[in-house]
């Protein structure tokens, strides 16, 4: 794979759709707070969060790690859930 000029593991903030992420429940307020949203734009996965995710009509509360990648030259936020320890 060609090595592009610019580093594509990393995003600006302004070419994330924080909108269409608030829709579904990921805002960038809480990030930023949570000290995760230089993580974030950096391209590498946050540490676990709490999501409460309104996907389709669905309520999903859960515990998460978010990763920004590019999908056909855009951005694109991966989540993937982390199951619980066991108490």
């Amino acid at each position: 794979m060609e090595k592009q000029k610019n580093n594509p593991t990393t995003f600006r903030d302004e070419e994330i759709n924080w909108e269409e992420l608030a829709g579904i429940g990921i805002l960038r307020d809480e990030l930023e707070d949570a000290g995760e949203l230089d993580t974030l734009l950096r391209g590498q996965k946050t540490g676990v969060l709490p999501l409460r995710l309104v996907l389709m009509g669905a309520d999903i509360v859960m515990d998460a790690t978010l990763q920004l990648i590019r999908q056909h030259g855009e951005p694109l936020i991966e989540i993937t859930g982390v199951k619980p320890a066991d108490s």
